[in-house]
């Protein structure tokens, strides 16, 4: 009996993640008259720099994976656009938080020589922002700009088809070097931040992606 009860239960599960799958690829905004969305490049309101290209692209690539939806970019013609705007803390240690501080003559003694004083560096940077995509039909010009301000946020209208704001995080650790590696810190650091934030935009996709799934 238990037997039979497994292979039932394994079928089940076969033909609902088959299902799934199905469901994942079809156009979930059909229903809006929509076959095409345009996807200009993300709006960069943050003080975090380089954020808006990766956001752009890994959006583009998961609409991208919709049956039925055809994705532009740029400023083509489409049946919809999708607008992006990237913000985060206006204090940059609020949008980049540093945590975990380390003592520099412990971490890095010969780097810091004898005769300057100890001081404090973060092991662990956090970094903290959010995209608000607003999927729009048929946008003018001035739409467009009420929606990127402040007051865009609170929109609603036969128009708009999505108006959502998503949380990014992620973080990082900062490495500290001595000797001649001293030289290649920041570009190490800088590194680490971008990785970051493309994870971040990887992410903020797949958000996207579940809340459609999920709504639509």
């Amino acid at each position: 009996g238990m037997r039979i009860i497994l292979m039932l239960c394994s079928i089940f599960t076969l033909f609902s993640c088959a299902g799934y799958r199905f469901q994942e690829k079809e156009n979930p905004f059909a229903q809006y008259g929509v076959k095409s969305i345009t996807i200009p490049m993300f709006y960069n309101k943050s003080n975090l720099s380089n954020i808006s290209a990766p956001m752009t692209k890994e959006m583009y690539h998961m609409l991208s994976t919709f049956s039925g939806l055809h994705i532009k970019s740029g400023n083509d013609d489409a049946d919809a656009v999708l607008i992006g705007i990237v913000d985060a803390p206006s204090q940059a240690k609020e949008s980049r938080e540093a945590t975990n501080l380390r003592s520099a003559k412990n971490a890095a003694e010969e780097a810091l020589g004898e005769n300057r004083e100890d001081f404090y560096i973060p092991s662990t940077t956090n970094v903290r922002a959010s995209l608000r995509l607003i999927l729009l039909k048929n946008p003018s010009e001035k739409e467009i700009e009420l929606l990127k301000s402040s007051l865009g946020k609170f929109a609603v209208g036969p128009k708009i088809i999505v108006n959502e704001t998503i949380a990014l995080s992620g973080s990082f650790t900062r490495e500290i070097y001595s000797d001649e590696a001293i030289d290649v810190i920041d570009t190490q650091n800088r590194s680490a931040l971008r990785s970051t934030v493309d994870d971040m935009a990887k992410n903020a996709a797949q958000n996207f992606k579940d809340m459609i799934l999920y709504a639509f």
